[in-house]
């Protein structure tokens, strides 16, 4: 019987950039929703073309996101939204340089 077991993504990032993020935002928070939307990101990407094609790795200097406010950013769907541009942004960044 053929492996059944659903791909997994790990996703990283040296670092990252939240532009014009108002003062007295909590951080934990800010840091929690960006933790959640990583992990939700990776989840889709397991259940995508991309996991069924046997792709292994990923390296990106830069990838650039749409715009979300900080309301948007800190609602119970935070990390939902930002999982969903993460997402749509890998996918452009991958069929950009022929992978996908």
């Amino acid at each position: 019987m053929p492996d059944t077991k659903p791909a997994t993504f790990e996703l990283s990032a040296d670092a990252l950039v939240i532009r014009d993020l108002p003062a007295g935002l909590p951080e934990e928070r800010v840091a929690e929703t960006l933790r959640q939307a990583l992990g939700k990101a990776a989840e889709k990407l397991a259940r995508s073309p991309l996991a069924r094609s046997g792709f292994q790795r990923l390296a990106l200097e830069k990838l650039e996101l749409g715009t979300l406010s900080a309301e948007e950013l800190l609602s119970d769907r935070g990390a939902d939204l930002l999982a969903d541009e993460l997402y749509t942004a890998l996918g452009r960044s991958i069929s950009g340089s022929g992978r996908m």
